[in-house]
């Protein structure tokens, strides 16, 4: 992305491919009066008002509460379950060693999906949930335009010159980043992902998308070019530690494959067991036991 400019013109085409924040606060002074007529010098000078300031209201606060939901840990004793529902509204069970108290991390979705252009399923982008919802999507810079009441365009990540804007879904109190590429998508396409694509929270307080129109979702345990691009929970993110857990049908007789998070986690193993890919990422303890201990099981 290039940083030094907000360019508000739509672009072209792209091109086949896929794969702080400043506030100014105006200051109000309170005119100082001090008008005498006929002043008499042989009187004292009156004292003149003690200016006050006041700070004019900042407006369109932004939310920075985590981006995440927690859900309640079941059991007691040395193990614990987590009962958990992917973006694709498929529910599962996690038992855990309690010292992971992988409760407390947080889950958080993570899709992707295609849209159809001509005829052609080519056009391929991810979803996810910023850590810090609006907040960490605009840092600290300005909104470039409203696409949908529900859907904003912003600039792209600082210091990632390969990528694009970012759509901004707003779900409820959740927010779902759509990143573009460098080449950008047309002002059409960016409206087709807004009007398309659907979210809805689960009772248990998760979040499930659908689409319709041109769109389409990648389904469980799809593969692009070697990346796990279905449906997937993130556990964690605001320590160093996380996890990540999706449905890969089959996933015994897969080759190798991996899922691709930011710099800020990189993945420090992963393994396939029983229908579900899991992929840790933190210290090494938890690494360890992530991923020997961890069992999920498809409710």
């Amino acid at each position: 992305m290039a940083t030094g400019r907000v360019d508000i013109v739509e672009q072209g085409p792209r091109g086949p491919r896929w794969v702080g924040m400043v506030v100014l606060v105006a200051l109000v002074a309170v005119p100082l009066i001090a008008i005498l007529a006929n002043r008499d010098t042989s009187l004292p000078i009156p004292t003149r008002p003690i200016p006050t300031v006041a700070p004019a209201p900042t407006r369109n606060a932004i939310n920075v509460t985590p981006n995440a939901v927690y859900p309640a840990a079941i059991g007691t004793g040395g193990t614990r379950a987590l009962r958990v529902t992917f973006p694709d509204g498929s529910r599962a069970e996690i038992t855990y060693p309690a010292g992971l108290n992988l409760a407390s991390l947080g889950a958080r979705p993570y899709a992707s999906g295609v849209l159809a252009d001509s005829g052609e399923a080519d056009d391929f982008r991810s979803f996810t949930a910023p850590l810090y919802g609006e907040a960490e999507t605009a840092a600290g810079r300005p909104m470039i335009r409203h696409l949908t009441d529900n859907v904003t365009l912003w600039p792209g990540p600082l210091g990632m010159d390969t990528a694009g804007s970012v759509l901004l879904f707003a779900f409820g109190d959740w927010r779902i980043a759509l990143q573009d590429e460098r080449a950008g998508m047309t002002f059409e396409q960016r409206l087709a992902w807004a009007k398309n694509l659907h979210g809805m929270l689960t009772p248990d307080g998760f979040f499930t998308l659908s689409a319709d129109g041109p769109l389409r979702l990648s389904r469980p345990g799809e593969i692009r070019e070697g990346v796990l691009v279905g449906p997937q929970l993130w556990l964690g993110g605001l320590s160093r530690r996380m996890l990540v857990l999706a449905p890969i049908p089959d996933c015994e007789r897969q080759g190798e494959v991996r899922v691709v998070l930011d710099p800020r986690h990189p993945i420090s193993g992963s393994n396939c067991r029983d229908g579900f890919y899991l992929a840790a990422s933190g210290d090494q303890d938890f690494v360890r036991s992530a991923l020997k201990d961890v069992r999920v099981r498809p409710l």
